[in-house]
């Protein structure tokens, strides 16, 4: 099984926007990654987001790009929910799946996946980003991490 935990783009300060939708910058930069994932062939089963605006339109434009149905609001995706729910999620997922969310709670749940000694070497989650991690056995392990700064 293949996960693929994404950050939201880019969103508008909430002085323009308290709903803080995307930007332009953002937009362009999430459909720049979203482009990419498909000329990567990645497929997902489902895409999850936290509900907040800009992680919602981030995994619209990700679930289109990658034909995988529409993008599902979830618990458990928010910026300070702990690990522990998005762990359930992952576990009840049959097939490969996108998580769309924000920080803290990715860099959180990577640690809890890769249980790094360590918390050197791990990819961060700029907006727009995605690290991809994969089950060996009993174990995650990150076999790719990509972002608009790393693909331009």
């Amino acid at each position: 099984m293949k996960v693929y935990l994404v950050r939201h783009g880019r969103a508008v300060s909430p002085q323009a926007d308290a709903a803080k939708p995307l930007s332009d910058e953002g937009r362009s930069e999430i459909e720049h990654v979203a482009r990419t994932l498909k000329n990567m062939n990645i497929s997902v089963s489902a895409v999850y987001h936290s509900g907040k605006l800009r992680a919602e339109e981030s995994a619209m434009i990700l679930a289109a790009a990658l034909e995988a149905g529409s993008a599902k609001q979830t618990s458990g995706l928010a910026p300070n929910d702990e690990p522990e729910e998005s762990l359930g999620l992952i576990e009840a997922s049959e097939g490969d799946i996108m998580l769309v969310a924000h920080l803290p709670l990715l860099d959180r749940l990577l640690r809890v996946l890769v249980n790094p000694e360590k918390d050197e070497g791990l990819p961060e989650f700029g907006a727009g980003t995605m690290v991809a991690v994969e089950q060996v056995g009993d174990s995650w392990q990150i076999f790719r991490a990509l972002g608009p700064h790393m693909i331009w």
